[in-house]
Formats: structure tokens, C-alpha cells, sequence
């Protein structure tokens, strides 16, 4: 398959192709520049209802999923001009609609093991397996405190 560009500046090659304009930009040494401004540059209509939105998120897992799977892998396509970082964040994006599976154990494991009578968390009186719990909420403390501090709120 090749890329298509159009009159307006995309490239067409899958469903993201906002995705796909953005890294390929990045992997021919464009830099990326945040611009806040008073007033909105566009406006965009979102989902009205649960049927769109599910037809939307199909659409966009679709196209990163064929982003990364084809040869347009960060890690493959334009690995000299971009940085390590940069090619770990496209790629991470690109392999996002995976992270429903871990969701999906998430959601069903804790319920099946309640339904089925078992336990899932370690015992309280066990030392070994008690230091994951306050492992677990300094960690996430630690990480909220940093948020606040490098946003300044």
C-alpha cells in the first residue's frame, strides 16, 4: 500500500491518519510546539450517544492497531530522526487499544473470585504479603504529589 496524500496536508494510509500525519512529520524532523491560545482555533463535535461512541473508538483502535502492525512501527519507520522517547510514545500509542485486555481481567477476575468464593488479596497476617499494600499506596501518594507539583496546582 502507498501513501496518499491529499490537497490539505494528510497522509492516508489508515484510519488514524491524524496519528500517521503527526509521526511521519515527527520522523522528518519537525518539532512538535505546544500554542495555547485565548481563543479556540477549532471546534469539533463529539459523541452524542453510547452506539457512536463505540462505532468511533472501534474506527480509532483500528487504525493505531494497523499503524503499528504495519511498516510504519515507530521503532522501524524514521528511526534517525526522532529520539528514543519519542519512538517509545508513538509506539505505546499505536499498541493502546491492547491495554482493554488487562482492563478486561480487571473487571472479571475480582468478580468470578467473590462468586466463586476465593481470595485474591493476600492475607493481612502475613508480613511478606502485607508491604505490597503500603507499597501500593505510597506509590500512588507519591505520584499525585508529583503531579500537583510539576502543574503547579
Amino acid at each position: 500500500m502507498q501513501i496518499k496524500q491529499n490537497g490539505v496536508g494528510f497522509l492516508y494510509y489508515a484510519v488514524a491518519e491524524d496519528y500517521l500525519t503527526g509521526f511521519t512529520l515527527q520522523c522528518k524532523g519537525w518539532t512538535s510546539v505546544f500554542h495555547a491560545t485565548s481563543v479556540p482555533q477549532f471546534l469539533g463535535t463529539a459523541t452524542t450517544n453510547l452506539n457512536d461512541l463505540l462505532t468511533q473508538s472501534i474506527r480509532w483502535s483500528s487504525g493505531l492497531m494497523d499503524v503499528g502492525l504495519s511498516k510504519f512501527f515507530a521503532f522501524i519507520y524514521g528511526p534517525s530522526k526522532m529520539s528514543f522517547l519519542g519512538k517509545m510514545c508513538y509506539g505505546e500509542l499505536s499498541f493502546f487499544p491492547l491495554y482493554c485486555l488487562p482492563l478486561w481481567c480487571f473487571a472479571t477476575v475480582p468478580q468470578l473470585c467473590l462468586f466463586n468464593g476465593t481470595s485474591i488479596y493476600p492475607e493481612v497476617s502475613n508480613p511478606f504479603f502485607f508491604i505490597i499494600f503500603p507499597f501500593i499506596f505510597m506509590s500512588s501518594s507519591i505520584k499525585l504529589l508529583y503531579e500537583i507539583f510539576i502543574t503547579g496546582g
